[in-house]
């Protein structure tokens, strides 16, 4: 069992790196033509593959934001006479039209190197930049405007809500001062254009998707040793 244990272990330390920082921090997402910026926090890990160069993952969630501008939001009756005809709440006119207002949300995986310049990754201060491949999912779902209940229904056959894959390539840089045995705390931002988009269907719409975006972080990272 020993034997097998200590198998194991030389394995995985010829896998592993002996040297993986965690990090994680608020974040901030602008897209051109947007002008609302999204909030949101990010995780992730750098691994070292000497003082002046890493590769890193990122997962970034950005929270929902509501579009400032309506499209419609389609709803269907409820309430019908004995010929089939639908009928409009008393005093009114039958309207199945409200206004829907988009919200849209960020998840985002990225990945990249970088290269750092001054004192490097574990020491001081420094500057570093690189380039990322980005995976991005928008998660779109429509708020009504208020409408009477009692005589309409979200039409779901019509609705806008959906979803948007996309893939985008970025560049990224940031600063960063390596405080002794406690951590290091840093800033970056990046540009990432989308090369590639795809919605779930037509009706996913709205004024918030942008091709490109940037994206500002701002966070504290721990280094693991072993």
């Amino acid at each position: 069992m020993r034997s097998i244990l200590l198998i194991i272990t030389l394995l995985i330390s010829g896998i592993l790196p002996a040297q993986v920082s965690i990090n994680g921090g608020g974040s901030m997402l602008v897209g051109f033509g947007n002008p609302q910026p999204f909030g949101g926090f990010h995780i992730g890990v750098e691994v070292p593959r000497d003082d002046a160069v890493t590769i890193y993952g990122r997962y970034t969630h950005h929270f929902k934001k509501r579009s400032l501008l309506p499209i419609p939001g389609y709803l269907s009756p409820t309430q019908f006479d004995n010929f089939g005809n639908a009928i409009p709440p008393p005093g009114e006119l039958y309207n199945p039209v409200v206004d829907a207002f988009p919200t849209m949300n960020y998840n985002i995986i990225e990945g990249g190197t970088r290269y750092y310049l001054g004192n490097g990754f574990d020491y001081g201060f420094a500057a570093y930049g690189g380039t990322s491949i980005m995976l991005i999912f928008n998660r779109v779902k429509a708020e009504y405007a208020p409408f009477n209940e009692e005589y309409y229904e979200i039409d779901n056959f019509n609705r806008p809500d959906g979803s948007i894959f996309s893939i985008g390539f970025g560049l990224g840089g940031g600063l960063k001062y390596s405080f002794t045995r406690i951590g290091t705390l840093y800033f970056d931002t990046n540009i990432s254009y989308m090369i590639f988009a795809q919605a779930s269907h037509v009706a996913v719409s709205g004024d918030q998707y942008s091709s490109l975006i940037f994206n500002f972080n701002l966070g504290f990272r721990k280094d693991i040793l072993w």
